[in-house]
């Protein structure tokens, strides 16, 4: 059976950027320029590939350091060339280990294969120029709707309106991948021109023009062959090369084509725009739902309770989900988290990329993200994570409490985003995080994120409405879509479980790590033992934490200072108690134990069953 070529959706997914704020001027031709002296400055890695400094990046492209720096840590994401095929922890032989986070090496051509990349995102706004675009009508997803911006509206109406809006944004998502595919598919040739090396240029007309295996095995960078063949070589694709070092690059042009997986993302070519949205451009028309495969490749609603798989959790609303080591196929390295509302997911295990988007209300624990956490288009979430890089875009009214060794970076409209250093562990945290590749022997960079804006160009103006007035020279700073939480709001976030295999991630945390009293006894010996928490807290928040978590302990003093009455005791406990439901209720925590009570019995009968 033949091999079927892909693209690699991740590029797009996880390297999506604003390109009028890291390039505004690049198209096609200033690629092609900025290749040759890309080139020009490289040096020869110790694979035989070319590679460039930061600084001769920046120099090339004409960005400032900010740009650069967001450029980087993206790229560094999704490099290829940076990892080799190993064995991995869990003992598959079709794991990645990637260089150590911050050391990775930029390689020219990913680099342009990268920006090459971002240039669909021009063409994506011409809808006279797209091949394949979404039907008008429903909500506007240029600009998320936030509580912040509702007036006159009732909160009931607003979250509704904006669950509508976020579930468009991922309609429209699926629509520009679909079309992205198409997109490398019709500039084949352009892209192996940018993976031949500079010795063995293409000319006008491609006569003559040759191309070696090692060179085309360089476009793994934006596609790949399905599992489980995702590692192998394009190469391989091509027989020719077997007996030729180089070949035709018409010939390889033909073979890649013939080879394209046309159904990879659901291709309007098979599946039509009014067909996938129910017939009328309503995704949950009556008598005429779309297949669980197309809901499940739009990320939206299956069902009342979501749609919850080996890689995706989409659409639960109302609900808890559990998932820990045992839920995930090995290796699973990706999840997307998508349309889900008003509820709480914990994603207990070691991954490399997650992906959350077009959510709201939510309460989100993920274990450990190796390579990345995107968030995306999502308003009022509590998000807890360790991650070696995360990237915030057009997200509002949203609290992160990050452990991550390299710097957040923001993109698009990010509004009232408030940061604070993790708050929450759980039995299996350190092991999933080594794992996953996290590094702890770096400093917590949660606090200085790099904001991506526009850059003041020679020889250029910026008006104070600019992206660029961020750095002119106006007294007036642009405001940050950030905060950092002070200290005094901080408090820990309490993982109930162990995080391990079995049902509910191994079921309920020994009281040491969920017991406030246990928590406060480890805070206030923590300068003479281990950290509380993976990253160790910074001196503020840790007094203040220190001091939160005394609190019931005084009030247990003082209580029993004050030497009262049965009657008046009584009367304490039942204030206590009444207070302790209005908040399990006004908090949501008695949905979410009930949930939690169905799930284990849930998985218990099943697990019985079986």
């Amino acid at each position: 059976m033949q091999s079927l070529l892909e693209p690699r959706r991740e590029v797009w997914e996880y390297g999506l950027l604003p390109l009028p704020a890291l390039c505004p001027f690049l198209d096609t031709n200033s690629l092609q320029l900025a290749h040759t002296r890309l080139l020009t400055r490289s040096q020869l890695s110790s694979k035989g590939d070319r590679v460039i400094s930061i600084d001769d990046v920046e120099a090339v492209l004409e960005m400032t350091s900010v740009q650069a720096g967001v450029l980087y840590e993206v790229l560094s994401t999704l490099s290829v060339a940076n990892g080799t095929k190993t064995t991995n922890l869990r003992g598959s032989a079709s794991g990645i280990e990637l260089a150590l986070v911050g050391t990775e090496q930029i390689f020219v051509h990913e680099l342009v294969m990268f920006l090459f990349a971002q240039l669909f995102s021009k063409e994506a706004q011409r809808a006279d120029s797209v091949e394949y675009w979404p039907e008008s009508g429903g909500f506007s997803a240029s600009e998320p709707m936030s509580p912040s911006r509702q007036m006159g509206k009732s909160v009931s109406s607003s979250r509704m309106i904006l669950r509508q809006q976020l579930q468009q944004h991922l309609r429209n998502s699926v629509y520009q991948l679909r079309g992205y595919g198409d997109y490398l598919r019709r500039n084949l040739k352009f892209i192996l021109e940018l993976a031949q090396e500079p010795s063995n240029p293409v000319d006008s007309t491609g006569a003559g023009s040759n191309i070696t295996a090692r060179e085309l095995d360089r476009i793994r960078f934006l596609m790949l062959l399905p599992p489980p063949r995702q590692n192998s070589a394009v190469s391989s694709m091509v027989p020719a090369f077997f007996t030729n070092p180089t070949l035709p690059v018409e010939t390889v042009l033909g073979a890649l084509k013939q080879s394209w997986h046309e159904e990879t993302l659901d291709s309007p070519r098979f599946i039509s725009p009014s067909a996938s949205m129910g017939g009328n451009g309503n995704m949950f028309a009556l008598g005429g739902a779309p297949s669980p495969k197309v809901q499940r490749n739009l990320g939206l609603m299956v069902g009342p309770s979501g749609q919850i798989e080996d890689s995706r959790v989409s659409g639960v609303y109302k609900g808890t989900v559990v998932r820990g080591e045992g839920d995930f196929a090995s290796p699973q390295d990706n999840l997307h988290i998508t349309d889900c509302h008003d509820s709480v997911i914990y994603i207990l295990a070691p991954l490399q990329t997650v992906y959350v988007s077009g959510c709201s209300d939510c309460t989100i624990v993920i274990g450990a993200a190796g390579r990345m956490l995107r968030l995306e288009r999502c308003d009022k979430l509590q998000v807890m994570a360790a991650a070696s890089r995360t990237v915030i875009s057009s997200c509002h009214d949203c609290s992160l409490y990050l452990g991550t060794p390299r710097p957040p970076v923001f993109i698009g409209d990010n509004r009232f985003i408030r940061l604070a250093p993790l708050n929450t562990r759980f039995e299996r945290q350190l092991v999933h995080v080594n794992e996953a590749g996290v590094r702890l022997d770096c400093a917590n960079k949660w606090d200085t994120p790099i904001v991506l804006a526009g850059k003041e160009r020679r020889g250029m103006g910026s008006s104070p409405d600019s992206p660029r007035a961020s750095y002119s020279s106006s007294p007036t700073p642009p405001k940050l879509p950030y905060s950092l939480m002070p200290p005094e709001d901080f408090l820990p976030f309490v993982t109930p479980f162990v995080g391990s295999e079995g049902v509910l991630a191994g079921g309920p945390a020994h009281p040491h790590t969920t017991r406030w009293s246990v928590i406060a006894a480890s805070a206030a010996s923590n300068k003479s033992g281990p950290p509380l928490y993976l990253f160790p807290l910074p001196p503020d928040y840790e007094k203040a934490l220190q001091n939160k978590l005394s609190l019931t302990s005084d009030l247990r003093r003082q209580f029993k200072e004050a030497n009262l009455s049965k009657d008046k005791e009584k009367e304490l406990n039942d204030a206590i108690q009444d207070h302790f439901r209005e908040w399990l209720t006004t908090s949501n925590m008695l949905r979410q134990i009930y949930d939690l009570s169905n799930l284990e019995r849930d998985e218990a009968s099943s697990g019985a069953t079986n």
